[in-house]
């Protein structure tokens, strides 16, 4: 099963490639579109595509992501399939709920620093409007990237431990079988 829907991404990726021959993005990025590792299924692509795209996903960019996640991966030479599809974890029901968290993180974490309210008084001013809006973004950013790179790190771990998993299964597993048979 696994093996037949492969077969079919497979088919699926060369008409998408097909497709994109000639296109604007074509004629914008060159032959770094299809390079091997944007569009293939190996340990490392996938694991550092999964990576950029959780990173992207948790920084507070929401209307921006699936660009700039397809520009950080054509600039790494990583899975894209799996970084768009990443950066979709923060989407419009769940952007709230995870913002909230990482303001609340970033404000535990920065909470009545001393540097960060001299800063704020020198250049805006605290009770000003700007200084209470550069203070609420300090916050959500310092949370953000936080749980973007918590959350990179975790899924290229996860990854690269599923593909040693993987190629242990394939090698024990199935090179047991084809002994027997014969």
């Amino acid at each position: 099963m696994l093996w037949q829907w492969l077969k079919r991404w497979r088919r699926k990726l060369e008409r998408m490639r097909h497709t994109l021959k000639g296109s604007l993005a074509h004629r914008l990025l060159g032959e770094r579109l299809f390079h091997p590792h944007i569009w293939g299924f190996d340990v490392n692509s996938l694991a550092n595509g999964l990576s950029a795209g959780l990173f992207i996903a948790f920084t507070p960019t929401i209307p921006f992501q699936m660009l700039l996640s397809a520009i950080v991966v054509i600039a790494l030479r990583v899975n894209l399939p799996i970084a768009l599809a990443a950066c979709w974890l923060t989407n419009p029901v769940t952007a709230v709920p995870v913002f909230l968290a990482a303001h609340k993180l970033g404000q535990f974490l920065l909470g009545d620093s001393p540097l960060l309210t001299r800063f704020l008084l020198n250049m805006f001013g605290v009770e000003t409007r700007m200084g209470n809006f550069m203070e609420n973004s300090l916050y959500l950013w310092a949370g953000s990237l936080i749980f973007a790179i918590t959350a990179a790190v975790a899924g290229n771990i996860i990854v690269r431990a599923l593909g040693l998993v993987a190629r242990w299964f394939r090698n024990r597993v199935i090179r047991h079988d084809d002994d027997r048979i014969i």
